[in-house]
């Protein structure tokens, strides 16, 4: 994780913190795990993710902690079988939602994916795309940046919490995450 987006992350948690309980209903970042609490087999850009914050929830969009990291993995079982999960399960693994839909982290490459919305439920859709070539470019550009809107919606609490924060110019966006 680079040290700007874990210093953006630590003072976004001091800005919610300061708001509470107001900013509960619409966002939390954890605190950094220990390291023994992250299992050492989870990709480095995620556990590097959860050493910073274990587990965001943002709006729509929610990153799991490692508590509940395995609880989501349930997602990989339902993947339509036109996308690569079914044949490679190993390879992926659900690191979060957005509104109740998996967000996928593909082992080998780094790379978050999902299924786009296409009028249907998820599972029965015949989409299936890169958001961004790693996690920190996906948490930087979608969840703390002006990408939020392009996957949830730009009338939401969280929504607004970035714009009190100055985090939706897209003149500031130099990570490339964009679509």
């Amino acid at each position: 994780m680079t040290p700007d987006l874990a210093q953006l992350l630590d003072e976004l948690r001091a800005d919610l913190a300061a708001d509470e309980p107001a900013s509960l209903a619409y966002g939390q970042i954890g605190d950094p795990a220990g390291d023994g609490d992250v299992p050492a087999e989870l990709p480095a850009g995620l556990r590097e993710f959860l050493l910073v914050a274990d587990g965001l929830r943002a709006g729509a969009i929610e990153l799991a902690s490692t508590a509940r990291l395995a609880g989501v993995q349930y997602f990989l079982d339902y993947a339509p079988d036109f996308s690569p999960i079914p044949q490679d399960k190993a390879g992926w693994l659900v690191v979060g939602t957005r509104s109740d839909e998996p967000i996928f982290l593909e082992r080998a490459t780094g790379a978050v994916w999902h299924f786009p919305p296409t009028g249907t439920e998820w599972f029965m859709g015949d989409a299936f795309a890169e958001l961004a070539p790693d996690l920190d470019s996906f948490v930087h550009y979608y969840v703390l940046g002006p990408g939020y809107a392009e996957l949830v919606t730009d009338d939401d609490g969280w929504y607004a919490f970035l714009d009190r924060q100055g985090l939706l110019d897209e003149a500031d966006e130099d990570d490339g995450a964009q679509p």
